[in-house]
């Protein structure tokens, strides 16, 4: 089996990813980078908004609910102003390679439910797992800082994965490539600096909504 990490995508993604998949297939000569960038755009919205949105909504009105959707908007606008700035008009061929990888990010969970992700080492996923049961049997002090080392972990991942990999599939120049080094690196500081932050405040029941939330994004098959 394979563990992953990964969310399930709205009915309009699905749908774009199912009618870029048959296109590919017909291998027509329409152009086709119009799909790419529209599920690369919204692979990139519904991650955020399920990693963070999400859980930020479930959460109690606090200064750390404002501080998650303030981290939230900054990642999605970075994020979302780095993709733009990297799609756009190319020919089939090289569109082809992005197409794939984001194939290979579509997959199903063990029941069967459409999801878009990665794999995650095991190793992660275990202890990931067994952090989350640890706070629901109320073993709070002892979790923290192991979630803290293993959401880092988790964040780095999919940086790699949405920002490093998929960019690998993308004829980027060296100017573009400069640019979208420097923006991962300023996402994943932030993310560091903020899961530092916001875990060691998390009182015992928001403890439970934010490993409850995640533990619904890891699975394996």
């Amino acid at each position: 089996m394979t563990s992953y990490f990964g969310f399930a995508p709205s009915a309009q993604l699905q749908q774009e990813i199912e009618v870029t998949r048959q296109k590919a297939k017909l291998g027509s000569g329409e152009p086709l980078y119009h799909h790419r960038d529209a599920i690369a755009q919204g692979v990139n919205a519904e991650l955020i908004e399920h990693t963070l949105v999400r859980l930020v909504v479930d959460l109690p009105p606090n200064d750390k609910k404002d501080t998650m959707l303030k981290l939230a908007n900054f990642i999605k606008e970075k994020s979302g102003a780095l993709l733009g700035s990297l799609l756009g008009k190319a020919d089939n061929k090289q569109v082809l390679q992005s197409i794939d990888f984001l194939e290979q990010s579509a997959h199903k969970n063990a029941q069967g439910e459409n999801r878009v992700g990665f794999a995650i080492p095991d190793s992660l996923y275990d202890q990931m797992q067994a952090s989350f049961a640890g706070v629901a049997n109320g073993d709070y002090r002892n979790q923290r800082d192991a979630l803290k080392t293993q959401f880092k972990l988790l964040t780095d991942l999919t940086i790699k994965h949405y920002m490093e990999e998929f960019n690998k599939t993308l004829d980027l120049g060296m100017m573009k490539r400069g640019l979208a080094g420097a923006a991962k690196g300023v996402i994943s500081t932030a993310v560091h600096v903020a899961i530092d932050k916001l875990i060691p405040a998390l009182n015992e029941d928001e403890l439970k909504i934010f490993t409850s939330h995640y533990a619904q994004l890891l699975y394996r098959v």
